[in-house]
């Protein structure tokens, strides 16, 4: 299994980069990758982001830096990278994608999802929470085409929703653990959730 974290966002909404945000102590996009780092063992990683200093802190990690200096283009444009670095290497036969603004991610969950990808005969696997689909996401090496051909703005959702009889879904409890740190509403409600839980 493979990662990919896609940290090219633009952060509109938020006002600024929200991937420098404190969280507990560390920046978002340092806290996301120590989630990543405790689920599990993943054979190649790539992020992609347009800060250097975002990509030289996972490089250290032992991420493959992709650069995307065009979010304005899309999330379809980090994607395609992405899988274009994976096309270049030898890659394993699945990728998770990520992203780097999910602070309330369990670990358990990133572990149960590959668990369960891995033993069933699904091409695609995404989290659910009641109705709700979110982040991460996995895509067996035979969607990378399809992944390829996303258009601008499109993610991997248009795909899981044109393939749900291949699509795995894993089911959790928690809907928080799928919110984005879009705003800085909803940056606030993350911080008081986590203080509480230290």
């Amino acid at each position: 299994m493979d990662l990919v974290i896609l940290a090219a966002g633009e952060g509109k909404r938020f006002g600024g980069d929200k991937l420098l945000a404190d969280i507990d102590g560390l920046k978002l996009y340092e806290y996301m990758e120590k989630i990543y780092e405790r689920a599990y063992n993943f054979e190649n990683k790539v992020i992609v982001s347009g800060n250097s200093d975002i990509l030289e802190y996972y490089k250290s990690k032992g991420f493959i830096d992709v650069v995307n200096s065009k979010p304005e283009l899309g999330k379809s444009r980090s994607i395609k990278l992405a899988v274009k670095a994976l096309k270049e290497i030898n890659h394993s036969n699945s990728v998770m994608f990520g992203v780097c603004d999910q602070p309330l991610l369990n670990p358990v969950t990133v572990n149960k999802l590959i668990n369960e990808f891995q033993s069933s005969n699904k091409s695609i696997c995404s989290v659910r929470c009641k109705e709700r689909l979110g982040n991460p996401c996995i895509f067996s090496a035979d969607r990378f085409d399809e992944l390829l051909s996303l258009g601008d703005d499109e993610g991997g959702k248009k795909i899981i929703k044109k393939h749900l009889d291949e699509t795995l879904f894993v089911d959790i409890e928690d809907e928080d653990e799928l919110l984005d740190i879009d705003t800085k509403e909803v940056y606030q409600y993350i911080l008081d959730k986590i203080y509480k839980k230290n």
